[in-house]
């Protein structure tokens, strides 16, 4: 049921996306989708479980399913691991790769990899623009054991896509960090404000579904153009 359920829930998000149902703003019903897919109840209700957990789309019983506003919107999600290309569909996306290195992990961030010290990791230091505008800074690690590759042609993509696509893993979980701080000099000039103004932080370390970890990030946003999306239950 695992990998059937991914695949469904794969097509469902991306069909949701790309405005399949924007006109009806609901998705088919359960019987409908098991039709289509030719799956079990508890299959399409585990895909349906985690679009809620995402954010696209909301249950009323006797009702449907139906999509969620905030879903057809710029937000950076906190409920998903999908990256900047999911949470803003509409919009443009553009990398700029400020620094790309393969370096030996210091005490820090073995510690946080789960890896020996002076392990090779891959640096990455990138601006993402959205529809021209400086979004957010990230600072970011990978452990060469499990990303064995990484160039500026794939660092200027989805990184993501990358990962899932070209290296076949599944991508499972991440614990994030989220504070409030000041912008030093560099990052303010990336971001065209002025040194000492508000910085909305997020430090992440990500996990296969394995429990590898594959990354540790930081990532410096622009508090005038980010917002969060977090969803929460009674």
């Amino acid at each position: 049921m695992s990998a059937k359920y991914r695949v469904i829930l794969e097509e469902l998000e991306n069909d949701i996306i790309s405005g399949k149902y924007n006109e009806v703003k609901k998705l088919p019903t359960e019987e409908d989708l098991m039709k289509q897919y030719q799956v079990s109840r508890t299959t399409i209700r585990k895909a349906i479980s985690v679009l809620v957990s995402r954010g696209y789309v909301y249950q009323i019983q006797g009702s449907g399913i139906f999509i969620r506003e905030s879903a057809l919107k710029g937000y950076l999600s906190l409920e998903s691991l999908k990256g900047l290309t999911r949470d803003y569909p509409n919009k443009k996306i553009v990398s700029k790769v400020i620094e790309l290195k393969l370096i030996q992990a210091n005490e820090k961030i073995a510690s946080q990899m789960k890896c020996d010290v002076n392990s090779l990791v891959y640096f990455l230091k990138r601006i993402r623009f959205i529809d021209e505008k400086p979004l957010t800074t990230e600072h970011t690690y990978f452990n060469k054991k499990v990303i064995p590759y990484m160039n500026e042609e794939i660092a200027q993509k989805s990184i993501y896509s990358y990962i899932i696509d070209d290296l076949g893993y599944h991508i499972g979980f991440a614990d994030k960090v989220i504070y409030a701080d000041k912008l030093d000099s560099e990052n303010a000039s990336y971001f065209e404000l002025s040194e000492g103004e508000p910085a909305l932080i997020i430090e992440s370390v990500e996990f296969l579904s394995t429990g590898d970890v594959f990354a540790v990030s930081k990532s410096i946003h622009n508090y005038k153009s980010t917002k969060l999306l977090k969803l929460s239950t009674f």
